[in-house]
C-alpha cells in the first residue's frame, strides 16, 4: 500500500515536470517565431545602384571640295560641342583656318572655292545678320607679305562704307575674286575684283 502511494506520487511529479517543460518549450518557440517575424529581412533590402555618368559625345561631320585638277582637297570638319559649333578647314593634313561659332552661324565651301592656280580658297560664313567671305592661302609655306587669311567683307566695309557686299561669285582669274555690291538703298552697286595677294579692291566698269 505504501509502495503504491509513493510510486503514484513519483509519477504525478514526473508528469507535472514534463507538462511544465513542454509548456516552457512551446512558450520559447512562440516568442522566437514572433521575434523572427518582427525582424527586418536583410535579404529583402534594396540598395540603389550608382548611376554611370556618360559624357556627351561630340558630333562631327566632314565635307570636302577637290581642286579643279584633283591634286588638292579642302576639308571642312564641323564639330558640335558645349553649345558651340567648331569649324576646321585643312588641306593636305594642315589646318589653314578654324573658328568656333554660335549654332545660328554656319560656314560653307562654295562650289568654285579654289583659285585657278590652287593657291587660294574662299569660304562663306552665314549668320543671322551678316554674311562674311574669307580668302585663305592654300600653300603650306606662304610667301604672302600680308596675313594668310583675309576677311573680304571686313576689308570692303572699311574701304567702301556706303556699299555692302551682295555676293562673292568666285574667281575671275589668277589671284582675283569677283565681288558684287549693293548700295545703301538696296539698288545694284559696282562689281570689284579682290586681289588676294595685296588684299586690295579694283572697281570694274562692268557689272557681273
Amino acid at each position: 500500500m505504501y509502495t503504491g502511494l509513493v510510486g503514484r506520487k513519483i509519477f504525478l511529479t514526473f508528469l507535472l515536470i514534463a507538462t511544465i517543460a513542454i509548456f516552457g518549450i512551446n512558450l520559447y518557440l512562440g516568442r522566437s517565431k514572433q521575434t523572427s517575424l518582427n525582424s527586418p529581412k536583410e535579404s529583402s533590402q534594396v540598395f540603389p545602384q550608382a548611376k554611370t555618368v556618360i559624357p556627351p559625345v561630340e558630333a562631327s561631320e566632314i565635307k570636302s571640295m577637290d581642286s579643279p585638277d584633283g591634286k588638292l582637297t579642302l576639308l571642312m570638319k564641323t564639330t558640335k560641342s558645349d553649345g558651340l559649333v567648331a569649324y576646321s578647314f585643312s588641306i593636305s593634313g594642315k589646318e589653314i583656318f578654324g573658328k568656333a561659332v554660335d549654332p545660328s552661324v554656319s560656314f560653307s565651301i562654295p562650289y568654285n572655292t579654289w583659285s585657278p592656280d590652287n593657291k587660294y580658297v574662299f569660304l562663306k560664313e552665314t549668320g543671322p545678320a551678316d554674311t562674311n567671305f574669307f580668302v585663305l592661302s592654300a600653300l603650306k609655306d606662304s610667301s604672302l607679305q600680308n596675313e594668310q587669311t583675309a576677311n573680304i567683307t571686313g576689308l570692303f566695309s572699311s574701304k567702301y562704307p556706303d556699299l555692302k557686299i551682295q555676293d562673292v561669285t568666285g574667281w575671275g582669274g589668277v589671284n582675283l575674286v569677283i565681288v558684287n555690291s549693293i548700295k545703301s538703298d538696296g539698288s545694284r552697286g559696282s562689281s570689284f575684283w579682290f586681289e588676294a595677294p595685296s588684299h586690295s579692291f579694283i572697281q570694274l566698269s562692268t557689272r557681273f
